[in-house]
């Protein structure tokens, strides 16, 4: 592997960023200086960066059901950060969220130790629809459903992607294919045809789902196995 990979892969910064650091002779393998991005190290070299070990670990990719009243934080404040749920995370490790849930709403929360993978999800999932269960806590009729429809396709006019879609599950439930809106939006929309809501539940984002997992628990997966 070349060490410009290498380092852009064991301190988070880009191809670009690592040739810099090199040539400038911040770099050494098994003792010696190396200023050549280009020069090749293996599994049994040693590397430091600054006079600091540095080695490439696997990243991490989670997919979690995030309970209500937790935050997409990395520390707590108001709300219990959802890292708490992680276990044997160590406290110096940093995640980073790919979508973000207000502590009311429940559901499908990626997140992951990769910048770079966050980053990139975060753009694709702007062009990916959203799909909410949400619960009503009456009966919804037939007429006041035509009234929800219509006034979320007035609330989508501006927005870019295709118009949100509502679909009735049952005589209480909705399911809500929209792009990533805030829960004050939906409550906002539901509240203007007077339909009173519990918190929005996310249950899938683009293809992917969060199946049979209890609140409160994730799978750790590759970067393979997450399909948007």
């Amino acid at each position: 592997m070349r060490l410009s990979k290498f380092l852009s892969l064991a301190v988070a910064m880009s191809r670009n960023q690592a040739k810099f650091f090199i040539r400038k002779g911040r770099l050494s393998v098994d003792g010696d200086v190396i200023s050549d991005p280009y020069f090749e190290v293996d599994d049994a070299s040693h590397v430091t960066f600054d006079g600091r070990s540095i080695s490439i670990a696997e990243f991490q990719y989670i997919l979690l059901h995030k309970p209500a009243s937790y935050g997409c934080t990395t520390k707590d404040a108001q709300y219990p950060s959802v890292l708490k749920l992680l276990k044997n995370r160590s406290e110096d490790h940093y995640y980073y969220f790919a979508n973000v849930l207000a502590p009311e709403v429940t559901g499908l929360v990626l997140l992951s130790d990769d910048a770079r993978w966050t980053s990139r999800t975060k753009r694709r999932l702007l062009t990916k629809p959203h799909v909410y269960q949400i619960r009503s806590r009456d009966l919804i009729s037939e007429d006041r459903l035509r009234q929800l429809k219509d006034a979320w396709l007035a609330s989508s006019e501006n927005r870019v992607g295709p118009p949100p879609e509502t679909e009735q599950h049952d005589q209480k439930t909705l399911l809500l294919k929209t792009g990533n809106v805030g829960y004050q939006e939906i409550l906002k929309v539901f509240s203007s045809v007077e339909i009173a809501i519990e918190a929005p539940h996310l249950i899938q984002l683009g293809r992917l789902k969060i199946g049979d997992l209890e609140a409160g628990e994730y799978l750790v997966l590759t970067e393979d196995g997450i399909k948007i």
